[in-house]
C-alpha cells in the first residue's frame, strides 16, 4: 500500500540538518528576543538605560544572540549535524567518540607518525626529514582510519539506530516543538519535508564528487528534502492494490488523480518574497539543491523559460561507461546545482512525495 502527497509551490530548498539547527537556535532565542525588544521600547524605572538604545543596536545584540545559540545547535555531539551524518551515511565512527573516548588521542597520534615515516622511508635524508606538502593530509587521514578501526564495532548500533529513528523523530520534532508554528507566525512559510531512498546514479555521483562521501566509511543510501515554501494547498491520495490479483498473493497497483489548478494563485508578489528574504536573513539559510533533485522542468507549454532547469538527467548508473564519460556526465550535474544553488529563489515547484509498504 502507499499514498502520495503533491502540491504547486513557491519555494526553496535548504540543507535540512543547516535547517533544523538553525529553526532550533531561532525557536530557543525568541523569547529573549523579545524581552529584550519590550524592555527597549516599554522599560520604566531607574535603571532602564536599554529603553536609550537605538535600534540598529538592539538588532546588532538580537543577530549575535542568534548566532551563539546557532553555534551551540551545530555543534552539541548528537545533534541534528552529527546525527543527519548517520541518516544520510556520510559519517565515520570516529565522528561519535566523545571528549572521554579521545584520551588516546595523542598515542594515536604518535604511533600514526610512527608508521608513515617506517612507509615512507625517502622522507628521511641526510639533513633531518623533509616532509611532503600534504603531509599533514596524509597524518589525519591515517589517524581517522585508526580512530575508525577503534569505534567501529560499538558505533555501529548507533548509527544503525539513528537511520531508523530519523524520519518520524524529525517529523515529530518540527509538530511538537512548535517549529512549524514559529515558521508561520515569524516567516509566513512552511516547510514541506521528503525522505527519499537514492537511486544507484545519485549514490555513485555523491561518492565521487561530494567531499563527506569520499571515505571508505561513506555509505549514502537515503536522504532527507526540505523545502521552504508558502503556505499552500496540497492534495494526497492513497494507491490502491487491484483486487483480483491481490486474491492470488501478487501486489499490483494503480490510481489515478487529476486536480485543478487555481491559475491566481501561481502569481508570486513583492510581499512574498519577503517572506523568503526574511527567513534566509533570520535563520542565516542559503539555497541548497540535493542532487537527486530539480532535474527536470515540468511545463504547460511546449518551451521551457528557465535554462536551469532544462531537462538534465543524473549520470545513468552505467557501469560500463568510461571514467572519462563518468567525470563528463558528473561536471554538467555539479554545474547545474551550482548554478541553481545561486539563482534567485523561491521558484515555482511540483513536489511530489509517495510513500509505500509491502506487506
Amino acid at each position: 500500500m502507499g499514498d502520495t502527497t503533491t502540491a504547486i509551490v513557491w519555494g526553496m530548498p535548504v540543507n535540512p540538518a543547516d535547517f533544523l539547527c538553525k529553526l532550533d537556535a531561532f525557536r530557543k532565542a525568541l523569547p529573549t528576543i523579545n524581552s529584550l525588544r519590550l524592555c527597549n521600547r516599554f522599560g520604566k524605572g531607574e535603571n532602564t538605560g536599554i529603553t536609550k538604545l537605538p535600534r540598529e543596536l538592539i538588532g546588532f545584540i538580537e543577530d549575535e544572540l542568534l548566532e551563539l545559540h546557532r553555534e551551540h545547535e551545530e555543534n552539541r555531539l548528537y545533534g541534528w549535524s552529527k546525527t543527519y551524518c548517520c541518516f544520510e551515511g556520510s559519517c565515520r565512527p570516529s565522528d561519535h567518540l566523545d571528549g572521554g573516548d579521545l584520551d588516546m588521542y595523542e598515542d594515536v597520534i604518535e604511533s600514526a607518525e610512527i608508521d608513515l615515516l617506517k612507509a615512507h622511508p625517502e622522507w628521511s635524508t641526510a639533513d633531518g626529514l623533509d616532509f611532503p606538502a600534504d603531509y599533514q593530509d596524509l597524518l589525519d587521514e591515517e589517524v581517522a582510519n585508526r580512530l575508525d578501526e577503534y569505534a567501529d564495532e560499538y558505533m555501529w548500533e548507533f548509527c544503525f539506530q539513528t537511520k531508523m529513528e530519523w524520519e518520524a523523530k524529525t517529523r515529530k520534532h518540527m509538530t511538537n516543538n512548535g517549529n512549524d508554528d514559529i515558521l508561520r507566525k515569524q516567516f509566513g512559510l512552511e516547510a514541506f519535508i521528503m525522505h527519499e531512498n537514492l537511486d544507484d546514479s545519485t549514490i555513485t555521483y555523491l561518492k565521487d564528487n561530494v567531499e563527506r562521501f569520499s571515505h571508505n566509511k561513506a555509505c549514502p543510501e537515503r536522504a532527507m528534502i526540505c523545502y521552504l515554501i508558502l503556505p499552500t494547498q496540497s492534495a494526497q491520495w492513497k494507491l490502491r492494490l487491484d483486487p483480483i490479483c491481490r486474491e492470488n498473493g501478487d501486489y499490483v497497483g494503480e490510481s489515478a488523480s487529476s486536480m485543478l489548478v487555481d491559475r491566481d494563485s501561481l502569481d508570486l508578489t513583492e510581499e512574498h518574497r519577503k517572506r523568503f528574504a526574511q527567513a534566509m536573513l533570520r535563520l542565516a539559510l542559503k539555497p541548497s539543491v540535493h542532487p537527486s533533485q530539480l532535474y527536470k522542468t515540468l511545463s504547460a507549454t511546449s518551451s521551457m523559460a528557465d535554462s536551469l532547469l532544462r531537462q538534465v538527467p543524473l549520470p545513468a548508473g552505467n557501469a560500463n561507461a568510461s571514467a572519462e564519460e563518468r567525470k563528463r556526465r558528473d561536471a554538467i550535474t555539479t554545474k547545474r546545482i551550482e548554478a541553481l544553488d545561486k539563482s534567485q529563489w523561491p521558484k515555482l515547484m511540483f513536489l511530489v512525495n509517495t510513500n509505500c509498504c509491502e506487506f
